[in-house]
């Protein structure tokens, strides 16, 4: 199988994310290694690893993980060195974010909110909401709108 390893950070927290797919492409494996070995995270990390792994290998959809892991909030939680997802809630919502925008299709990404830098840059010029839609506060996740409607007098 082909794999990629991405490098990434959430707050204070590094890791890395392995993602082994078959011939067409679909990821069959996903790894998530935590730096601090040894740590209650980096076990956890593992633990769901392989319970995607597994889940994935007996057709469990990629969607059904990444609409439970986009959202979850716990620490570490912050800004991301991933200039797609800017900020992430845990670690999970950063793998269910990264996961979707590298597998899911677009329009299971709009469901979801998970869209890229320039996708929601094309999304608020069509919708005419303007840059304000987008909270951008540490902490939040970065695709989750904020739409101010105007009071009815």
């Amino acid at each position: 199988m082909q794999s990629t390893t991405r490098s990434f950070t959430v707050g204070e927290g590094k890791g890395y994310l392995t993602v082994a797919c078959t011939e067409d492409g679909a990821p069959a494996e996903v790894l998530i290694r935590m730096a601090k070995q040894g740590s209650t995270l980096a076990g956890m990390m593992d633990a769901f690893s392989s319970t995607i792994t597994q889940g994935l290998r007996h057709g469990v959809p990629l969607r059904a993980f990444v609409t439970d892991y986009v959202g979850m909030r716990f620490e570490p939680a912050g800004l991301t060195n991933d200039p797609e997802v800017k900020q992430a809630s845990s670690v999970m919502d950063y793998v269910g974010r990264r996961l979707a925008l590298d597998y899911l299709p677009y329009d299971l990404r709009v469901e979801l909110n998970v869209l890229t830098t320039e996708e929601r840059a094309t999304k608020e010029a069509i919708d005419g909401v303007g840059d304000a839609a987008w909270t951008d506060l540490v902490g939040l996740s970065m695709s989750a709108p904020l739409v101010v409607r105007p009071r009815r007098s």
